[in-house]
């Protein structure tokens, strides 16, 4: 785990700087469902909601895509959403009632209106949506970033995914979802078969506990526990 000292635009500046090899993928978690992702040649934003303030936006380099599961408020926020637009240029994908909520406040030309099944090429990301299950509508999204693969599973309970296996799976472990548990983001890594697994949405326990059910059934899976406003850098060129 890489530690920044300073404050949070600085820990974001430090990780927006951080050099990375063909194969690297790093990792800076925002909290709840929120990352930062890097591959050498792209930057993607996934459910940041409102945990981007001031200046800590500018830290980053560049930002290719946004992606947004659900319209929930610790997922999704429309004023800090045309923030990022407005200074990243960026394209975003939405589950349907974000797209709705963004209709007219982003530029049309910017917008994605997710599908279930569909696929997207946009800034040399490839995407696939892929239909969750939640409280309401839920989008989760496998991403291709220089022929990195990456599984990133909203809050939401188990559904199906032998089709879409990642590299990486960044799954929900609990709280405060009501549909995410250890026991259904077992089931996603199952299904994915990743060679890294990374915890988010749920508590400490919740998160201990599907790394305990993981080494115990599956040793071959390394599993990352981050903190909120942490980094994490994987090089996937090699088993970890």
């Amino acid at each position: 785990m890489i530690l920044f000292r300073g404050s949070k635009a600085d820990k974001i500046k430090e990780f927006a700087k951080t050099p990375l090899q063909r194969n690297d993928l790093a990792l800076y978690y925002l909290g709840v469902s929120g990352f930062i992702i890097r591959s050498v040649d792209h930057t993607v934003l996934i459910d940041p909601a409102g945990m981007l303030k001031g200046n800590e936006l500018d830290m980053i380099k560049a930002v290719n895509l946004v992606l947004f599961t659900h319209d929930h408020l610790d997922h999704f926020s429309s004023g800090k959403t045309q923030d990022i637009c407005k200074k990243t240029a960026s394209h975003i994908i939405a589950e349907a009632k974000v797209a709705t909520k963004l209709d007219g406040k982003v530029p049309a030309e910017k917008l994605v209106r997710a599908e279930n099944g569909k696929t997207y090429i946009l800034s040399g990301v490839t995407v696939t949506a892929i239909q969750g299950i939640h409280r309401g509508p839920i989008m989760l999204y496998q991403l291709k970033m220089d022929d990195i693969t990456i599984f990133h599973g909203g809050d939401s309970g188990y559904v199906n995914l032998k089709d879409y296996p990642s590299q990486v799976a960044i799954v929900p472990v609990g709280r405060m979802s009501p549909t995410a548990s250890p026991e259904n983001a077992y089931k996603m890594i199952v299904d994915v078969k990743p060679v890294v697994a990374i915890t988010m949405h749920g508590s400490n326990k919740q998160k201990r506990q599907f790394e305990e059910k993981v080494k115990k059934t599956d040793p071959q899976v390394t599993v990352h526990i981050m903190a909120p406003f942490t980094a994490k850098t994987l090089s996937l060129s090699q088993k970890l």
